[in-house]
């Protein structure tokens, strides 16, 4: 079979446009890959070397809903393959490059802001990844197992036959070796908005309750991408405008900057408004709807992102805190308590 392609590059992207401090997230080695059907293809390393540079993250946020994000450097120039599981997913590339082939179709996400892609599969599909060094990625995936396609046929009609149906997939029944039907979407700049959220909140330690509002994030984000399949098109009127969220991106690129330079003084928020053409008021409300946080709720998380991977590395608790911004070390083993729901000292034991 001919594999088919999407690719949805439509404009030339900046070379570093949204990029983000790798290092402060941490690395990510081959043993996290390790499962009976994950392969690396000829990998130009041996043993449990780093093979990402940046984060990686997974989480059920209900039982059959499942949430990727990765935000990540490539360290080597490979090729990865694994079988899927039957289902529907939704990828979304925030920045970057994404170059992978799911059951023989291509999928090359290289957007100027924003691609994507509704993946709905009949069978369970092999996924091939293609790794080059340098390359980096910003990347939200949903998806919606077939068990829980089953389950909630009843009450939302979204049983696999359906879901075939809506991406335009007539066939329902296709010869062995069509079972992938992949339609590329354009998302609004309020999905976007979500899908920023959505990676910045992203938490396997997360609360119930926080699970709870992620998964209703990801179903808007599902629901406007299916529903862009029928007849009416899905009206957004919560979202940035498309200028603004730019300019937000650009924003979160400073603030980042910021991260890099842990002793430099951090901008106040008046300056920070002014520096993008904002007064404070505006820049905290139009921060608030990109990413959900405040710049400085912002500011805190990803020092103590950070922080946390400096513990990983093997970093004492003092010298992570100092880093962080706070001069005691019960109030940094507070917050990072609060924000991840274990004391520094336990992600030291781990090493």
């Amino acid at each position: 079979m001919q594999a088919s392609a999407i690719d949805l590059y439509r404009y030339a992207p900046q070379e570093n446009q949204g990029m983000r401090p790798w290092r402060a997230l941490g690395m990510v080695h081959r043993h996290e890959f390790e499962s009976p059907d994950y392969q690396f293809i000829a990998p130009p390393f041996s043993g449990d070397a780093p093979v990402l540079e940046g984060r990686v993250q997974e989480v059920e946020l209900q039982p059959g809903l499942w949430l990727h994000c990765a935000e990540v450097v490539d360290l080597h120039s490979m090729a990865s393959r694994v079988w899927l599981d039957e289902g529907l997913r939704l990828v979304m590339i925030i920045a970057g490059e994404l170059d992978v082939t799911i059951g023989g179709h291509r999928i090359h996400l290289r957007p100027d802001h924003v691609s994507a892609a509704v993946v709905s599969m009949a069978q369970p599909a092999l996924f091939e990844r293609r790794w080059q060094r340098g390359k980096w990625e910003r990347k939200l995936s949903l998806h919606l197992t077939a068990d829980w396609l089953r389950a909630h046929a009843a009450v939302c009609g979204l049983d696999q036959k359906t879901v075939n149906a809506v991406l335009g997939n007539r066939d329902l029944s296709p010869p062995p070796g069509s079972e992938v039907c992949v339609v590329p979407w354009v998302p609004s700049p309020h999905a976007i908005s979500l899908a920023e959220q959505l990676i910045l909140g992203a938490d396997e330690s997360a609360s119930p309750v926080m699970r709870l509002r992620q998964a209703a994030r990801a179903f808007e984000i599902l629901y406007e991408a299916l529903s862009e399949r029928e007849a009416a098109p899905v009206k957004q009127t919560s979202g940035l405008r498309l200028r603004d969220h730019e300019r937000m991106v650009r924003v979160r690129a400073f603030l980042d900057h910021e991260i890099r330079h842990p002793f430099q003084q951090a901008l106040p928020i008046a300056e920070l408004g002014q520096q993008f053409g904002l007064s404070a008021s505006a820049l905290q409300r139009q921060f608030r709807r990109a990413f959900s946080c405040t710049v400085d709720e912002y500011r805190r998380n990803m020092r103590l992102l950070r922080a946390r991977a400096e513990l990983e590395q093997g970093s004492t608790i003092a010298a992570a805190a100092e880093r962080a911004g706070y001069g005691s070390a019960a109030n940094f083993s507070t917050a990072f308590r609060r924000q991840f729901g274990l004391s520094p000292s336990a992600v030291r034991q781990r090493i």
